[in-house]
């Protein structure tokens, strides 16, 4: 289905996600790592905004493992036939633990209350609960804090419990996406001493894991046994202080709308809320039927460009809730002509890197575009099916 076909369907907004470009982001990452190596895709926030069924189905042959925050995010993949083993990296409310075993998705486990509770509802349900140890290294967020003294007598209380089964022990680097490496490091000394005292205490870990996408393209944690792989899925490097050449990355999602107005306007005319633009002279406004309620950062105001007919256009005056507006003099611009918000027109192109020249933070840009945007999928420029925005269903897109 072309642009315009597309655009025929939606007609205020719409993401394009490109599955290929997803496809070829996780290869390039594996390509960069040790043979053997297993692979977590993380699909946190909806895939990062990007929709996560239709992602887990496109990396299910080539992925070991899916990482998700929620049970709610867990149990979606598998309503939407997803049998990759998934790993709930978040703290699980207790009402949620026999849905989890029902799903067979993984709890990081790294209290003895938890312990207690998951052990006794698995031995009512007849089942062995597979789980793993988040370990604090440094993050500071959760986990068994590697550094208190009795870290080690905790881990080691935890596995004991019946009717569990330990898959993994992991932790998470806080600065691996900066020039200064030594905290990630250390982080890593850390998270490999413990484990190795733990395995000297007769536990098994089939599976350690630290590096994230950072950790991937500085090969930090690159050692262990799986790598957790989140932004570089989507094709954008974790932060501009880290090798930039190391992976071949595509950006995924394009974002467009269509105009819906223009007009002519004298010197003068003040632009939007607080009439914080005012023409200098006659200027032709065109106005996008997008605004922060859909995530388009009202940051950008009066400072940005979006794309029409392959040139650039500076947005004029405050993003609006629902709509904001653009200079289009001298373009000849008319009502439907397609605008491109992030991606390509042309010659053109306008990404989250751009972006983030004015304070924005990618990774919350994507998980911020709001439900209000359709996302529209391709695979190898084709096609391949919608996300119904109203009832939040995926269709079949093999």
């Amino acid at each position: 289905m072309s642009e315009k076909n597309i655009d025929q369907i939606y007609e205020r907004t719409y993401a394009v996600i490109d599955l290929s470009a997803i496809r070829g982001n996780v290869e390039s990452a594996k390509a960069s790592l040790p043979a053997g190596m297993q692979f977590c895709a993380i699909l946190k926030c909806d895939g990062y905004g990007h929709g996560a069924p239709p992602i887990a189905r496109e990396l299910e042959d080539l992925v070991d493992m899916f990482g998700v925050a929620t049970i709610a995010e867990g149990y979606a993949l598998r309503r939407n036939g997803i049998r990759k083993p998934i790993l709930d990296l978040g703290v699980a409310p207790a009402r949620s633990y026999r849905l989890m075993l029902e799903q067979n998705i993984m709890p990081s486990v790294f209290t003895l209350e938890q312990a207690r509770e998951i052990s006794a509802l698995a031995g009512s349900m007849g089942c062995a609960a597979s789980y793993m140890i988040p370990l604090d290294t440094g993050m500071g967020r959760i986990g068994i804090q590697t550094e208190e003294p009795d870290a080690l007598s905790l881990a080691l209380e935890i596995v004991r419990f019946p009717n569990m089964k330990l898959s993994g022990v992991f932790t998470h680097f806080a600065s691996a996406d900066e020039r200064d490496k030594s905290f990630a490091e250390l982080q890593l000394q850390r998270f490999t001493d413990f484990t190795d005292r733990m395995e000297a205490a007769g536990v098994s870990i089939p599976i350690r894991h630290a590096a994230n996408s950072a950790g991937i393209v500085e090969q930090i944690g690159t050692g262990l046994t799986m790598v957790r792989d989140g932004i570089c899925l989507y094709g954008l490097l974790p932060s501009a202080e880290v090798d930039q050449k190391r992976l071949v990355l595509t950006p995924a999602l394009s974002w467009k709308a269509k105009l819906t107005h223009v007009k002519t306007v004298p010197a003068g005319t003040p632009i939007s809320y607080g009439s914080s633009f005012v023409t200098e002279k006659e200027t032709e406004i065109a106005t996008i039927p997008v605004g922060y309620g859909d995530g388009f950062p009202r940051a950008l105001s009066n400072r940005a460009d979006v794309l029409i007919r392959g040139r650039r256009c500076r947005i004029l005056g405050r993003v609006c809730m629902d709509q904001f507006m653009v200079d289009v003099s001298g373009l000849f611009a008319e009502v439907g002509d397609i605008v491109t918000l992030l991606g390509t027109d042309g010659t053109e192109r306008i990404d989250l890197y751009e972006w983030a020249d004015f304070g924005l933070f990618p990774y919350e840009v994507l998980c911020n575009i709001g439900k209000r945007v359709p996302r529209v999928y391709v695979r190898d420029g084709a096609w391949i099916g919608n996300k119904d925005i109203f009832r939040e269903l995926y269709p079949d897109m093999s």
